[in-house]
This record gives structure tokens, sequence and C-alpha cells, in this order.
């Protein structure tokens, strides 16, 4: 389970409760010797919220079905990293609460390390034990709330050699300014719309990315890519952006009524195509065979090539299996021998200005279903809706991309998940 900063309590007998163990906490300190004089008042606000934090996580991982110990990062760029991204959860207040919770036998800390997701890692895990649960009152997931992060706009470097991409400390400007306004607009609607998770509500879930499934998870943030704010842009943080597929179906009530997945189909090449002024092919654009035999590696190194810039020399992660009997060559000159139209864009690195115009596209269609009294839960290429609006949201999503792109047709596609 990922560790969330944004963790609070929602329910009176669970704040005061902390509350309570605050002071316990501030209490131990003295006993020990572990302080020479109070906090000031800027420090025991951190130290609260922290306290906080840290108890509703440990609390929220006693509900999961799962094992699952808490994934902390401890590294110094998210203790004291930029200004802009800090979370006032984090730092020396931080790192001292988790020792005294240690010291307390309060926790319990294994530092064999743990991957959360191919990107993103954190060196620390922990778990809680029976007497620190005694300290608090039974929880359920409605017994918790989320916070918005500290800034809903995230502006990346371009990844190094390792993988890894810094978060960038940028200025204001009018631009910046826009563009959060449209995030803060759609969590605003997304705070207010009546939003469920079917299934026993004394359980929570995991995402596939160590994140909590659970509706207070709501609100979404905007990151671009490369220091420009035309690269990426996708928004991310939707409880719903995590589960399975078919659990979405199952699972996901907006205004008591199951939900429908609104779908952009092989968005990212007919975006290429539209880039390259030339007609959107009819069919499958990942069926380069004809028979959809290696459809998934198809997909995979269409979009490696719109992604790289120079020559593609070795296959996309996980790619070559999936299309047998090829050598990269081979597989490349056919995929060219398909696409002639967009060949042009390949090894360019247009990748992240095609997402960004992705994400253009789901703004533009989130915000008009909102003003239009649909709610619509964001995917990076499509939208999640009460079913009886699903023909509403194609029409919405079929008018983006044409007015967006001067194409004379859209290709969207419905799925009810039956």
């Amino acid at each position: 389970m990922r560790f969330d900063p944004q963790l609070r309590a929602r329910t009176p007998e669970l704040r005061e409760a902390i509350g309570r163990f605050t002071q316990y906490l501030i209490a131990q300190e003295d006993k020990l010797g572990l302080r020479s004089r109070a906090r000031k008042d800027e420090d025991l606000r951190k130290f609260t919220i922290a306290v906080e934090a840290v108890a509703c996580n440990l609390l929220m991982q006693c509900l999961l079905r799962e094992a699952a110990a808490l994934a902390v990062p401890l590294d110094n760029n998210m203790m004291w990293g930029a200004n802009r991204y800090r979370n006032p959860v984090y730092g020396q207040h931080f790192l001292g609460l988790l020792d005294l919770l240690e010291r307390l036998k309060l926790l319990k800390r294994d530092t064999t390390g743990y991957r959360f997701s191919k990107a993103a890692k954190a060196p620390s895990l922990f778990k809680t034990v029976t007497y620190l649960r005694e300290r608090f009152p039974r929880v359920t997931p409605a017994s918790f709330r989320r916070e918005q992060e500290p800034e809903i706009l995230v502006l990346k470097s371009g990844r190094d050699d390792d993988g890894n991409a810094t978060l960038i400390n940028y200025s204001e400007s009018q631009k910046t300014t826009t563009l959060r306004r449209q995030v803060q607009r759609i969590n605003d609607w997304l705070l207010d719309a009546d939003i469920e998770l079917t299934g026993p509500r004394a359980a929570a879930r995991l995402g596939k990315e160590g994140e909590i499934i659970a509706p207070y998870r709501r609100t979404l943030r905007r990151t671009f890519n490369n220091k420009s704010w035309q690269q990426g842009g996708r928004l991310s943080g939707g409880f719903w952006m995590t589960m399975p597929r078919k659990d979405r179906f199952r699972q996901i009530r907006i205004h008591g009524k199951p939900v429908a997945d609104v779908d952009y189909e092989q968005l990212f090449p007919r975006l290429a195509y539209a880039r390259a002024r030339a007609p959107q092919p009819i069919g499958d654009l990942y069926d380069v065979t004809g028979d959809r035999t290696g459809r998934d590696g198809w997909k995979l190194l269409l979009n490696a090539l719109l992604f790289t810039r120079g020559p593609l020399r070795r296959w996309p992660r996980d790619c070559s299996p999936l299309l047998p009997g090829l050598n990269l060559k081979e597989a490349l000159a056919l995929l060219r021998q398909k696409h002639e139209p967009i060949a042009g864009l390949f090894e360019t690195g247009i990748g992240f200005e095609l997402m960004f115009a992705e994400s253009q596209l789901l703004i533009a269609v989130v915000t008009h279903l909102f003003e239009s009294g649909i709610p619509a839960l964001p995917l990076h290429d499509a939208v999640l809706v009460p079913r009886p609006d699903a023909a509403a949201a194609k029409a919405a999503m079929e008018y983006a991309f044409c007015s967006s792109t001067a194409q004379p047709r859209a290709f969207v596609k419905i799925d009810y998940g039956l």
C-alpha cells in the first residue's frame, strides 16, 4: 500500500482519537527526553498533520482485504524537494515521528524495500501493530477523507538514463493559472458528484499501483513532461484509474447507476494521422497483419516509434515475444508499410505532443459533460459515465475530436461491460 500523505480523518470520533494520540506522543517525547523545548506553533501544526496522516494510513492498512505493508518514500527529494510540491506532512518532523512510533513499539519497519510500479519505488516498508489499533475506534473506508494535493499542476523534466524524472519548480504565469483552473474546476465537480463503490464497506482494496480504491480518492492532478506545457498533460489520481477494468463496471455507481466506458479507438495513432493531415483509416490500426495476431505487440511497437527520438535499435520491453517469428527490422518494415501516411512521424519523439493533444481532448470532453449535467470520470482516452448517458458522451467525444483535429470522422466505442 502506497503511503498517502493527504489522508485525513473524516468522522468526529476518529478526529478526537487522533487528537488524544497526538498528545500522548508529545508526552512520550518529553518522558524520553527527545525534546528540550516545546514546538513553535508552525512546527506543532506540521507535527499534528503528520500524526493524522500516518495514523490514518496505518488504520487503512488494517482494513485491506489483502496483506500489504505500507510503502513510505523517505528519500531526500520527497522530504525536502522543490518548494512548489513540498508536502507539509513530510520533513524532519515526519522522520522523527516514524522513529518515535518505532521506539514506542507502535510501528514495525522492514527495510527490504518495495517497488509498487515500474517507475516508482519506496525504500521502506512499515507495518502496524495491535497496540496501535487499540488506541482508535473501529473504522471503515468511510471514516476517512482526502485533502487535495498541495499542487495539482505538475511539471517534470525528461527521464534520465535510469528512467527517473525530476520535479520542476516552475514560476507562475497566465498559462499555469489557466491550466490549474481547468483541473480545479473538474475537481470541484468530482467532489460534488454522487459516486460510490458497491460491495462490502468494511474492507479496503488496493489498485494496481498500490493506491487505495475508495470514493474519497476522486480529485485529480495533471502532469506535464520534458519541461514543457505542451507535452504530456495527462490527468491522474482518481481511484477508478487503477481499478481493474472489469471491476469498474461491477462496482462503480454514478447517481446510483452502473457505468459505461466510452472510449476513443486507437487514439494515439489517429492523432498522428490528424497531425500528418492524412485521412483516418477504417478498422483497427493495431491489426497490422489483418488477422489480429500479435495486436498487443504491434501496439507496443507503434507507440514506441511515436515516442522514441532517433532510430529504434531494440525491441520495446515485452514486445518481441508478442511478435514471434519476426526480427525488429522486419517488424518495423511491416509497420511502416501499414502506416505509410504517418511513417514520417516515427522516431521524431512526437509522442508526448500527441499525449498533450489527448489530454486536451479529455479536458474538453469532461468539462462539456459536467456542464451538461453528466458526471464523467476521465481515463487517458476514455470517460466513465452513467449508462443512460453513454450516447451523449459518445457524441461529445466525436465532436471534440473532429473540431480539434479538423478530421471529418471520429472513432468512438461504448462498452457496457456486459
